[in-house]
């Protein structure tokens, strides 16, 4: 009843800027790199520079446009939005909504092939150009627990950076409570904005909003997009209502596991001392026979 109820919900209930999932991936692709919303993703990846105050781009041109007639059961790009500067870096953004340690090792492996793939044959290696990853997370991993990390090769006695043509971020959302430093203003607003801040009042901190505003009504009423929207959605919805059934019932076995294990400890340690075995087992709940075999 609870499952039927949510698949209505998703299905029936009008989405707005309000209520939408801003961490679907469907919508941030279509947000960042619907052809006309290049200004949106550049003020995002600006943002996400100048929080870790590196330099910013003054353009850029996005690699793998979204396509509203394109078939988005499976995603046709290795990662969500790739794009390229006026200086030729190349720039990775992958939003999760669950994940776990390996998504570090994905992460990596998705620079690794675009770093290695801006290099054609015949070309010099001094031609290649950085590649920066940006992470948009919305669970936690080990040892990361700022809103904003930023790895780079370094040497590990004196900090030297060895290049800057790696370049990988994380932002976790989950960390939103655990802000240790002052973060960019326009940075700042981008986190809001994924974790659902009222859209009025982050027009009032950047303006960029007003067209993200704009792109939202549209992408509200693009029946298509809608369509794959509701279906990533309801997917999502049962994949976690299947986790959790498997967390539980992994509890459960676990629990049973552990009182098990507290019996036999203690059936053994009464027949060490010669306790009759009746009265062992009417104390522990384990039958006779497993008794004997201890």
């Amino acid at each position: 009843m609870k499952d039927l109820k949510k698949l209505e919900q998703i299905l029936n209930a009008p989405i707005n800027i309000d209520n939408i999932n801003r961490i679907n991936d469907l919508f941030i692709r279509y947000l960042f790199s619907y052809p006309g919303n290049e200004n949106i993703a550049l003020n995002f990846i600006n943002s996400v520079f100048k929080d870790s105050n590196f330099n910013t781009f003054k353009s850029i041109e996005i690699l793998n446009p979204f396509n509203i007639s394109e078939n988005y059961d499976e995603k046709e790009s290795i990662v969500d939005i790739k794009a390229v500067t006026e200086s030729g870096i190349t720039v990775l953004i992958e939003i999760q909504a669950r994940g776990n340690e390996s998504f570090i090792k994905r992460s990596l492996y998705y620079w690794a092939y675009n770093y290695t793939s801006n290099l054609e044959r015949g070309i010099y290696y001094d031609e290649l150009k950085p590649t920066v990853s940006i992470n948009i997370i919305n669970f936690k991993l080990k040892n990361i627990d700022k809103l904003h990390s930023c790895f780079l090769l370094k040497e590990l006695t004196n900090n030297n950076i060895l290049t800057d043509h790696c370049q990988i971020h994380f932002i976790g959302l989950p960390n939103f409570d655990n802000i240790t430093k002052d973060l960019d203003n326009e940075f700042l607003s981008w986190v809001k904005f994924f974790k659902g801040e009222d859209m009025s009042l982050l027009i009032k901190e950047n303006t960029v909003f007003e067209e993200v505003d704009k792109k939202c009504k549209t992408f509200f009423n693009t029946s298509p997009v809608m369509d794959k929207y509701k279906k990533a959605e309801i997917d999502a919805y049962f994949f976690d209502e299947s986790m959790k059934i498997d967390l539980q019932k992994a509890r459960e076995e676990g629990i049973e596991q552990g009182r098990k294990k507290e019996q036999i400890d203690i059936a053994k340690s009464f027949k060490k001392s010669g306790i009759d075995i009746k009265i062992i087992s009417e104390n522990t709940g384990l039958t006779i026979e497993e008794i004997e075999k201890l």
